[in-house]
């Protein structure tokens, strides 16, 4: 017995000393710098980052392999005679080397990414305790080009900035158990394919550039999207700044403006109101309005646009008529125009794959103010990104039905074996089947004489159009600035078979002209006349999304009262689902990212006050 206890002390002890030690080694392990680890000379290997490609296969990112110098201080014979050496060679100076070479350590990086010439020389000079590493480093062949889409990789060659950031695992992903332990293997990640048309990207950027320094923006952006499919064929911003260089760029050009810059819309918001007081036959054509230039109810005064007399809303949209949207916005509550407005997409990610989209603002139903209903109607109150305004707008494209915008077409591998791919997804459906054309047809109003957007003009081209012109809030001093606005111009072609969304903003123009329908027009005629020769805006009228491609979640009514049946949640996302059980107090438990592909209660099944409801989500 005795002997027993001393052998399992023993044991004890020893597992205390074995844990003791492993926990010791983990901390100084996880305090070292990956430079301070030793490289093996021999059986090295390096990541390939895989291409990005445009839908033409045309290369837009790419890695190229380079040589980097590392040093083992201990092996050094002289600091004086390889410094200078080194010195003379990388040209850095002497005095930072030899402060490298002074520590007390068995690898330390020189310098990264040398020339093919300075490697050929340490080659040939074989200095004592110097060595190369080959290394990837990442290029982008066409400089500025799509810039705030792609990013950039830092010199470890990981993603900082778009897609390169949101894509990173999928670009360096190639990577098994079996490459690891191969000798000399060069693994390679796999290759995005993204929808961008590098030819229309090239022409956007030329003339949003343009476009930003004449009206002497503080920024701008030009986004082209094929409403049909959600495919983005363009996305261009300025400022941009070259992924080649970007230590010579500061964080503000980074930003993609397209998804970061949160802004309110102005009138381009009217369509999207009066939809929905057209869905829910609140009003018709047949109904006119009297605009004597100002809207007056409730100790509330908001000024028109001009004095327009008897109108409907076609003369709403083509004047941009404050008075007439309001007294149109009398026969609907603000509930329902809340439900419209969600249901349209705002106040939530697009879901595009890039990083630092924001979500807009459009505030719960009991944080509207009593100004609310005079104010989100005209695009006050309510903010969104640029990409969100496109993807509202594929609503008048697919009569009601509202499809996701997406950027990446495809992964593929070395071999080019397709590994994933995007098909267009409906999103749901947003208004009832007739109603588009109804709006198409009042926007296209907007581009005739005395229209807003009336110097839209392309040969051969019909628009449908709606202009914004926004002041801006500073919310520093609560108020409105009178001399600062967001000036935006929202058009979808060809009218009589509409297919391509196109969007310009212009974030505070400082020229005497800010309305968006007079600089927006000018920069959509030059883009649109410049792909006539490019793309055919008049495709085969058959075209359409196969239905086993969708998922329309035709559940996103809300729930009034309970006890009630469980609709069918699967396909929709946690927020849209939260949204439709928000009048009812229910509890629920959520497992996962993405959309929900399983829930308890099932469909139809009844839940109460009591019901705790579990969704299960997935990317």
């Amino acid at each position: 017995m005795f002997i027993k206890n001393i052998r399992l002390r023993i044991i004890l002890i020893l597992s205390l000393i074995i844990s003791i030690s492993i926990g010791i080694r983990i901390i100084y392990l996880s305090s070292k710098k990956p430079e301070e680890y030793n490289i093996l000379e021999k059986g090295e290997f390096t990541i390939k980052r895989g291409e990005i490609l445009d839908r033409n296969n045309r290369l837009l990112a790419i890695s190229d392999e380079l040589e980097s110098v590392y040093a083992n201080p201990k092996e050094i014979k002289s600091l004086d005679i390889t410094s200078k050496k080194l010195s003379q060679i990388l040209n850095i100076s002497q005095k930072s080397i030899i402060k490298k070479l002074k520590q007390n350590k068995s690898f330390v990086w020189i310098k990264r990414q040398i020339t093919p010439k300075q490697a050929n020389i340490i080659k040939f000079q074989k200095i004592n305790g110097i060595k190369l590493k080959k290394e990837y480093k990442r290029f982008y062949p066409n400089k500025n080009l799509a810039s705030h889409i792609l990013g950039f990789c830092d010199i470890d060659s990981t993603g900082v900035e778009g897609i390169e950031k949101s894509m990173d695992s999928y670009l360096i992903s190639n990577i098994s158990d079996q490459n690891l332990m191969e000798k000399n293997t060069k693994l390679e990640g796999l290759n995005i394919t993204i929808t961008i048309d590098s030819n229309i990207q090239a022409i956007a950027e030329k003339i949003i550039s343009q476009g930003v320094i004449n009206e002497k923006a503080n920024a701008g952006s030009l986004i082209l999207l094929d409403g049909k499919t959600g495919e983005i064929l363009c996305m261009a911003n300025y400022p941009d700044f070259d992924p080649n260089s970007f230590k010579d760029y500061t964080q503000k050009n980074f930003r993609n403006y397209s998804i970061f810059y949160q802004f309110e819309t102005g009138s381009v918001l009217k369509i999207f109101t009066i939809a929905a007081l057209l869905d829910t036959n609140s009003i018709t054509k047949s109904d006119f309005f009297y605009c004597d230039g100002a809207y007056k109810k409730n100790n509330v005064t908001v000024k028109c646009t001009g004095v327009h007399g008897v109108i409907n809303y076609y003369d709403i949209l083509k004047y941009s008529c404050n008075d007439g949207m309001l007294q149109a916005c009398e026969n609907i509550n603000d509930v329902n125009l809340h439900h419209y407005l969600k249901s349209f997409g705002f106040g939530m990610r697009t879901s595009i794959i890039l990083p630092g989209e924001q979500p807009g603002i459009l505030r719960d139903i009991d944080k509207w103010s009593h100004r609310s209903m005079f104010s989100i109607p005209l695009g006050q109150e309510i903010s969104v990104n640029a990409l969100q305004i496109l993807r509202a707008a594929t609503v008048y494209v697919n009569d009601g039905i509202m499809i996701e915008p997406f950027i990446i077409k495809k992964i593929t591998d070395i071999n080019n074996k397709i590994i994933k791919s995007n098909k267009p997804k409906q999103i749901r459906r947003v208004i009832k089947k007739g109603i588009s054309q109804n709006i198409l047809n009042a926007m296209k109003n907007s581009t005739s004489e005395g229209g807003t957007a009336k110097d839209l003009n392309v040969e051969g081209i019909e628009f449908a159009a709606k202009s914004g012109t926004a002041q801006i809030y500073d919310k520093k001093i609560n108020k409105y600035l009178e001399n600062d606005f967001t000036s935006s111009l929202l058009v979808i072609f060809p009218f009589n078979n509409p297919r391509y969304v196109v969007y310009v903003v212009f974030h505070n123009p400082k020229v005497e002209i800010k309305w968006g329908g007079v600089i927006g027009a000018k920069i959509i005629n030059r883009f649109v006349s410049s792909l006539t020769g490019y793309i055919d805006f008049y495709p085969d009228k058959s075209f359409s999304i196969k239905n086993k491609n969708i998922k329309i979640n035709k559940e996103f009514k809300k729930l009034m009262k309970i006890p009630a049946k469980m609709p069918d949640l699967k396909g929709l996302s946690a927020h849209d689902v939260m949204d439709i059980f928000s009048l009812i107090d229910v509890n629920f438990e959520v497992k996962g990212n993405g959309i929900v592909y399983s829930h308890y209660p099932k469909k139809n099944e009844i839940i109460n006050k009591n019901t705790i409801i579990k969704l299960y989500l997935k990317e």
